[in-house]
């Protein structure tokens, strides 16, 4: 079926939820292993604070079937972020970059009219503002999100998903090397947002796929060079994932380049992530987002 609007009851309802707990994915992920783990994690809980993760600018040297725990460091301030009404200044229109061309095997050939469909025209289905790991805004119909501190940072959606394809096309006006971003899904609890699957690209054309848990971050796909990557300021790719069970399926520009299965999540919300070693405030720009169900 097509995209449909939320009725005004279930945008009420909305309404109520995100301003009743934390914005859904407002946090930055992070990975911890330390002796003082336990306290941590209830100060996380407590406050609704994501446990800060400091990435590597150098992606992990292990076979892209290995899965490998990220090195991460105690926060530093597990305090809740101030609520700031104000929206930051967005990021200066960049000159479009190309747009991809698209393999013949893309799944979105041949699965008809999708379910949903975000053209990004407005903020409807998404928290938006900043705090102190995101800003999110829209503009010239583009969600546009940057990463305020070094780490990595997420925002996501209502819908709730168990299996089915979801792609976006996206693009980052001002970025290279390690900068990474890209789609987050099957998050078990978007008020929390703090478990869940990231799969993205760097501006140095690499992929992974990383699984959060909380309290650490692992790796079933290592980050692995593709030349189905466009690489470049303002180059756009289209990132899909195809989620049936636990068969986890990747695609970039409609060129699948890695599949695992992984049961450990299996239903969730999705959303985009942003994070940066090399550009400061590194932008995503997301100018499609759409899913068929695959029950």
């Amino acid at each position: 079926m097509k995209f449909k609007k939320l009725s005004l009851i279930s945008l009420v309802l909305f309404a109520l939820v995100i301003t009743g707990c934390n914005l859904p994915g407002d946090q930055g992920e992070e990975v911890v292993a330390t002796d003082d783990l336990m306290a941590t994690e209830i100060a996380r809980i407590l406050t609704g604070t994501p446990v800060q993760v400091l990435p590597s600018s150098t992606p992990i040297p292990v076979e892209e079937t290995e899965e490998v725990e990220e090195t991460v460091a105690v926060p530093t301030n597990t305090s809740e972020p101030e609520s700031v009404t104000e929206t930051p200044e967005p990021t200066s229109e960049p000159t479009l970059g190309p747009t991809p061309t698209l393999s013949d095997t893309d799944p979105a050939l041949t699965l008809g009219t999708p379910d949903w469909v975000d053209p990004m025209d407005d903020g409807d289905n998404w928290p938006t503002g900043y705090n102190e790991y995101t800003s999110i805004d829209f503009e010239d119909g583009y969600l546009k999100m940057s990463a305020d501190t070094d780490l990595d940072g997420w925002r996501l959606s209502w819908p709730f998903l168990e299996n089915f394809y979801l792609e976006a096309t996206l693009k980052s006006p001002d970025c290279e090397g390690y900068d990474h971003f890209g789609l987050m899904f099957r998050v078990p609890e978007n008020a929390d947002a703090n478990k869940g699957y990231l799969f993205g690209i760097t501006c140095d054309g690499r992929f992974s796929l990383r699984r959060w848990d909380g309290k650490n971050m692992y790796y079933p796909v290592n980050w692995t060079s593709s030349a189905a990557i466009n690489q470049g300021d303002n180059a756009v790719n289209v990132l899909g994932v195809m989620a049936q069970d636990a068969n986890l399926a990747f695609y970039i520009n409609g060129q699948k380049v890695s599949e695992v299965s992984d049961n450990t999540y299996l239903e969730g919300s999705f959303g985009i992530f942003v994070g940066g070693t090399n550009t400061e405030d590194i932008a995503v720009w997301v100018d499609q987002i759409r899913y068929w169900h695959m029950d």
